[in-house]
Parts: structure tokens; C-alpha cells; sequence
């Protein structure tokens, strides 16, 4: 059985589950061969986990606080205005000074993409200063940077709703900061204080109005270190002191937990506030960098949710997810493709669902509140439309959504309910093993299930998510009765030629299956699901199949597309049957342009089918992600673009990439790279230790490591014969020099 290079999605596997699992193995080794009979009750299963709705719990109307990315916006690459107009509400850039927009995220280089997106951003002033840790020169430096940033953001004043005049200023200020004649005598602490009024009256003295965010600490946790309070209480006792207040206070949540910010906020901000009489209080809160800088967090969907959610039930006001590789990427949710502009992946469709919700933020409650790594969401509830939307994710296993007060919204005792998730990918075969790294593009969401459920006798609807991912982010809506809708790539199992299997539409369908229908009984030597699916053209197709495996260990299924063989699909164990629960598989397949018959036939073990959705496969091999021989994995100019590799200079240098063919044949491969050399360059290309091309590497302007990044870099071909499966293609210097930035996979014309 070979392996798949698309991520598998996580089964069941939290604590309860697992241990339901070890008292019900009598219970699992009869489904092993017994198929659920149409009309039979769902089976028995672990208790899932819980997340509760209260549609009639009001909370305001929708802030979307967390819709926002630190340097988000670029002009190199150059992020698209419409993507930024989806996807965010608010950003942090680098403050330009007056009348220099050469940085690629400062305020001045991306001012004109935001006009008119209704995107509004916090202007850094302390990223003037330059230098990391910041270099701090002369008081009278930092002022005339700061007079010069203020008179720079009134061309586009109507797009900043704060100005921050110090970023992480609890330690980041070094240099000749402890030396500076200017400075008063004392504690570190107390010249920052003293730095801070400065600066606030330096931006009043021109700018009378425009809103001040302060003191964005990078960490103020309280609880972890005893001088924390004691910092931010004297911040706050000299801003009242000097009439300095800031407009919106603000810090960083760099914290693996999304519970550290209510934490802060209730049991030791508002309460220092209140203490100090602070004018204005209770001041918006801006947490202007956030996130566990875990590599599992940025532009992840099911990641961000559950910040998301905390800052929803706490009234953030603004929040910008901290990105630190990858700037102008809309906070790591585009992607590049070749040939054109950045390509939405899973974390922008999860980013517009938040975007494009309406109504009133109504209540969301977890199984467990104490848990912060609990999977979690935001939900609204829209009047006007009579339709819940919840957004949900964070962790894997099985969930149940309760939405109460359905019937005393005016719904029922039918509702319409529709269950969507987005797909953050990840290649297992990547030398980069963080998660963040993946994130193939997307061409859109996946559906579910699209169907009619009964409200109970509460009023209230329970709603199955089974096998959750924990990386994924996943969309419930659920208003009056209507048409059922599906993605037009995908197709239903039931609507497939069925031989030796058998058509599920009772009870058991209507409780999970998309469409009331799913496909069982794929028992037989010859069982099998024939489907005609249409490809707009020739290529590689990654494939999604919405199954269950009731046993105890992985089945396989043979795949055949036009009677040509093209491996398994593999479904590992979900726990239960389709009356019951589900999971995805996934497999890449070659299709031809135009229709044609994909077969799904028995191999080992039992799975049972619900649908199968076919996509263009948008997966790009980079080079930085594959092993590195004797060369260097290197970031683009000013790390605001995904790296490459450099430096394969010598006789040994080589990249392998680990490649994924559907079936045995000859494929192309189109090679990123640059050579600025004035010669061409070459390289040996092997597939598993044999050699079997050369690439040829004509010149470019510059390397990639130029102020023009990716912008210099052109593509070049080689065909290569590929076996079904996993192949190390191996990149290894013969002449000249060149760097690589990608390869992507395609069958030879």
C-alpha cells in the first residue's frame, strides 16, 4: 500500500474517545463485517465532545476581533487588494517615515492597497528606529523620527485607527537607551516612561486626534513574573500624571494558551484600571502581535479559532495575528503559484467565512471551560436572515454542536443544515516539519453534508462533527428549509454504478451522510463504485473520499481511473460505520480532460462511501522543504517571502525531493530557479539513485535573495520517468551555479 503525500485527517483520538474505545472491543470486532441495515439506529459510539450555541444570548454586534495580521500587506510580493478586502479588518505595519514607501510593509508602501477595502492598521513607530533588538541612538533622533511618521500618516490618515508609538518597549530598547544624557536618571522602566510621554506629545503636537495604542508590551502575563503589574501599574500612573493616556491600551499574547488574554484582561488589567481612576476606562483593547509561536499557528485555521473565540467573549477590539516569515501573505494565508499573484490557501477561506458573517455575536461555550486547547468558535445570529453561522476547529475527535433556542428564533421543526469545512494541507513527506509551512492553495471549501434536520422537542438541534481535525476550521449553518448544495466537484457515491454493494437511505443515512444516501456492503473480491467525473484538464487531481471504516485497522480500496490502475486509497479506522461517523481520505489520481470513470474496488478491509470530491492538485514541492545536501535553505529579501535554496555550489550539493506520482509514467517537472551568473548552469536529476536528465538553468537578473525576491526568478522543464508512488527526485550540481526555489508535477504532454 504506498503512501499518500496528502495529509491524512486525524481520527478520534482524545482521552474519552480512546478509552470508550478499549471497553467497546467486542462491540468493534463485530463491525468489522457487519454492515449497518437501512433504517437501523445510529451506532453506539464515544460520547463526542460538546460545544454549545445560545442563539438567544446576544452579545453585541460583531467585532471580528483577531481578523488581522502583522505586516499582512506588501508591495513586494504584492499582496491583491481584492483578497485583502475578503479576508481582514485590521493590520499592524511598520510606520513609514514622511515620504518613504521603499519598505515593502511600510505604511506609505501600502497605503494606496487599502483605500477603499475598509482595512484599517496600527502604525508602528518604533519599527523607525531600526535595528532588532531596536538601536536606539539620541532622543532627539527618536523625536524627529516620530515627527516625521506623524506628518507621514496624514495623506492617509482615514486608514489608521492608531498610531503605536513603542512596540515592545518592556525590552527591546537597546543601544546607548541606558546612556542617553536626554534620558532622566533611573530604572529602565522609568526612562521608557519618560520616552513615552515624549513621544505621545511629539504626535499630539501634529496630530491632535489621532488615536494613540500603548504600551504594547510583549509580555504582560502577570502571573509569570512578579514585576509585570508593577510595570504596567506605574505605565499607567505616569500617563495619567502626564495627560498621556493612550486612546486603546494594547500588549502582545505570545503565549502557547488563547486563555492568557481573558486572563489578563479580567483578574489584572480592568481591575489596575479601575484601581488607578484611569480616564476613559474601560479602554478598547488592542492585543496588537498574538499567538503561540508554536509552528502549528500561523494562518492554521483551527488554530486561530480558538483565539478568536476567547477574544469574542471578552470584547477584544482589535487583535493582529503575529507573522514573522512570510509578510504581505495576508498573515500566512496566500500562497505563491507560479505564473501569477498570490493563491488563497485553507487559513483565507476560514479568515472570509469570519469576514463575510452578519448579525449579532451570540454565545459560545465549550464541553470543558477549562480547558483552552479545547476545540472552540464564534457564532452570530442574523435576524434578518433567520440563519445561525458558527465558525469551529481546534481539535480533533469527535464534536457535538448544540444550537439552542432554534424554535424560539422562528425556526422549525425543519431547518436547513449545512456543515463546510477548509482543508489546511500538509505534505508528511516534508524535510520542514511545521505545520504552518503547509497550506497548499485552495480552490475553495468542501461540503460536508448539506441537508434537512428536526428540531427536538426543546426547540433545539444537535449537530455531529465527526473526526474533526484539529488543523482544519469548519463552518454550521443552519436556517429555514431549502436546497441542499454541493461543491460541483464533488459526487456522491449513491450516484455511482454500484456492483456487489449495497444503498443505505434509512434512519442511519439521514443522521450523517450527505445527501441521505451513502454506499456499504463494498464486501466482495469485485465490490466496487464507478463514477463518471469530469476534469477541465489533463493532470494530477488530489482526491478527497468522505468514508467509514468500522474495523479495527486500515482498508484500501483500488483505484482505477479509465481502466488504468493508480494505486490505493487508504482509509484508516474511524470508530464506527456511516450510520455513525466519518472521516477523509486522501489520494492524488491522473485525469484525462472531460469525463471519465473513476472505479473504487474492494482491496483490504471494509469502507463504506459517502462521496468523493476531485480537484486540481495545487501542491508545490519546494525546495526549502526537501533535503538539503551541502547547500543552504535561505528566506527571500527581508524574510517576506517563503524561502528557497542557495549555495549549492559544491561537486556534493543537491536538493531531493520527495514526489508523488499517481501511476507509473513519465511526468514533467517545471523547476523555479534563478542563476545570475553569466553562464548557464546545470544540474543532474535522479529518480530513486538513477540518473535519468539534466536541467538547464539559462541566466537571470539576480538571484533570489535580491531586493526584486521571487520577481527575478524563471522556470525551466525536465521529463523524468516516475513509478506509482513516492519517488526521491534528487537535484545535484553538474555545472555552473543556480538556485532553486520549487518544483511542481504535471504528466509529460
Amino acid at each position: 500500500m504506498r503512501r499518500t503525500t496528502l495529509r491524512r485527517r486525524a481520527l478520534p483520538s482524545g482521552t474519552r474517545a480512546a478509552l470508550a474505545a478499549l471497553t467497546s472491543a467486542a462491540a468493534l470486532a463485530a463491525c468489522v463485517t457487519a454492515v449497518p441495515q437501512a433504517g437501523a439506529a445510529p451506532s453506539a459510539a464515544a460520547a463526542a465532545d460538546v460545544i454549545t450555541i445560545d442563539t438567544g444570548a446576544s452579545q453585541g454586534a460583531l467585532r471580528k476581533p483577531g481578523l488581522g495580521s502583522l505586516f499582512g500587506v506588501a508591495s513586494l510580493p504584492d499582496t491583491p487588494k481584492d483578497l485583502i478586502t475578503r479576508s481582514q479588518t485590521s493590520l499592524a505595519q511598520h510606520q513609514s517615515p514622511d515620504g518613504d514607501a521603499s519598505f515593502p510593509t511600510n505604511t506609505e508602501a501600502v497605503a494606496a492597497k487599502l483605500d477603499g477595502t475598509g482595512v484599517r492598521m496600527v502604525a508602528r513607530f518604533n519599527d523607525m528606529m531600526g535595528g532588532w533588538p531596536y538601536e536606539w541612538k539620541s532622543l532627539d533622533d527618536w523625536l524627529t523620527k516620530v515627527a516625521s511618521g506623524t506628518r507621514s500618516i496624514q495623506k492617509y490618515r482615514n486608514l489608521v485607527y492608531a498610531v503605536a508609538p513603542l512596540n515592545e518597549p518592556d525590552n527591546k530598547l537597546q543601544g546607548a537607551f541606558m546612556n542617553d544624557p536626554a534620558l532622566p536618571a533611573g530604572s529602565y522602566d522609568s526612562k521608557v516612561n519618560y520616552v513615552w510621554t515624549r513621544s505621545v506629545r511629539a504626535i499630539r503636537a501634529i496630530d491632535p486626534t489621532v488615536p494613540v495604542m500603548g504600551p504594547n508590551y510583549e509580555h504582560y502575563n502577570p502571573w509569570e513574573s512578579a514585576d509585570r503589574q508593577p510595570r504596567m501599574r506605574d505605565f499607567l500612573r505616569n500617563a495619567i500624571d502626564t495627560g498621556t493616556v493612550p486612546d486603546m491600551i494594547g500588549w502582545h499574547s505570545l503565549g502557547p494558551s488563547p486563555g492568557d488574554v481573558p486572563e489578563t484582561l479580567t483578574k489584572y488589567y480592568r481591575p489596575l484600571e479601575k484601581e488607578l481612576g484611569v480616564p476613559g476606562a474601560p479602554l478598547p483593547v488592542v492585543v496588537e502581535e498574538y499567538g503561540p509561536g508554536s509552528d502549528d499557528f500561523e494562518g492554521v485555521p483551527g488554530t486561530m479559532v480558538k483565539h478568536w473565540a476567547e477574544f469574542a467573549r471578552y470584547g477584544i477590539d482589535y487583535a493582529t495575528m503575529g507573522v514573522y516569515n512570510g509578510g504581505g501573505l495576508l498573515g500566512n494565508t496566500l500562497r505563491r503559484v507560479q505564473g501569477g499573484a498570490p493563491a488563497p490557501n485553507g487559513g483565507f477561506w476560514f479568515q472570509q467565512w469570519y469576514k463575510s458573517m452578519t448579525g449579532n455575536q451570540i454565545a459560545v461555550s465549550r464541553w470543558d471551560t477549562r480547558h483552552y486547547q479545547a476545540a472552540d468558535g464564534v457564532a452570530a445570529w442574523d435576524a434578518g436572515k433567520r440563519t445561525m453561522t458558527a465558525l469551529l476547529g481546534g481539535d480533533s475527535g469527535d464534536q457535538d454542536i448544540r444550537v439552542r433556542g432554534l424554535a424560539a428564533r422562528g425556526l422549525g421543526p425543519e431547518v436547513q443544515v449545512r456543515l463546510e469545512y477548509t482543508d489546511w494541507t500538509k505534505d508528511p513527506t516534508d524535510a520542514d516539519p511545521r505545520i504552518e509551512s503547509g497550506g497548499d492553495p485552495q480552490s475553495g471549501t468542501y461540503t460536508l453534508f448539506d441537508k434537512r434536520m428536526t428540531l427536538d422537542a426543546s426547540g433545539d438541534l444537535t449537530v455531529p462533527v465527526r473526526a474533526m481535525d484539529k488543523y482544519d476550521g469548519y463552518r454550521l449553518t443552519v436556517t429555514t428549509p431549502g436546497t441542499a448544495q454541493l461543491p460541483s466537484t464533488t459526487y456522491e457515491a449513491e450516484g455511482g454504478a454500484l456492483t456487489g454493494a449495497v444503498l443505505h437511505t434509512g434512519a442511519d443515512a439521514r443522521y450523517l451522510a450527505s445527501g441521505n444516501a451513502y454506499v456499504g456492503g463494498i464486501d466482495g473480491a469485485n465490490s466496487s463504485v464507478a463514477l463518471t467525473v469530469n476534469a477541465p484538464d489533463t493532470g494530477v487531481y488530489a482526491m478527497r473520499v468522505r468514508y467509514a471504516n468500522g474495523g479495527t485497522g486500515a482498508a484500501t480500496h483500488r483505484v482505477t481511473v479509465g481502466g488504468r490502475a493508480q494505486g490505493e486509497v487508504s482509509y484508516p479506522a474511524t470508530g464506527g460505520w456511516l450510520d455513525s461517523t466519518s472521516g477523509i481520505a486522501t489520494e492524488r489520481v491522473l485525469l484525462a480532460k472531460g469525463a471519465n470513470t473513476l472505479t473504487l474496488t474492494k482491496g483490504t478491509g471494509n469502507a463504506e462511501l459517502d462521496w468523493v470530491d476531485l480537484r486540481p492538485d495545487t501542491h508545490r514541492y519546494e525546495a526549502e522543504s526537501a533535503t538539503v545536501t551541502a547547500a543552504r535553505r535561505s528566506n527571500y529579501f527581508n524574510d517576506y517571502v517563503p524561502g528557497y535554496v542557495g549555495g549549492i555550489d559544491a561537486a556534493t550539493s543537491a536538493v531531493t525531493f520527495a514526489v508523488d506520482a499517481p501511476a507509473a509514467g513519465t511526468y514533467r517537472l517545471t523547476v523555479g530557479y534563478a542563476n545570475a551568473t553569466a553562464s548557464p548552469a546545470t544540474h543532474d536529476v535522479s529518480v530513486g539513485g538513477t540518473s535519468r536528465a539534466t536541467a538547464a538553468y539559462g541566466t537571470t537578473s539576480d538571484w533570489l535573495s535580491s531586493r526584486q525576491q521571487d520577481r527575478v526568478e524563471k522556470t525551466t522543464t525536465v521529463d523524468v520517468p516516475l513509478s506509482a508512488g513516492v519517488n526521491q527526485v534528487r537535484f545535484q550540481k553538474r555545472t555552473g551555479n543556480a538556485e532553486l526555489d520549487f518544483i511542481t508535477v504535471a504528466p509529460s504532454p
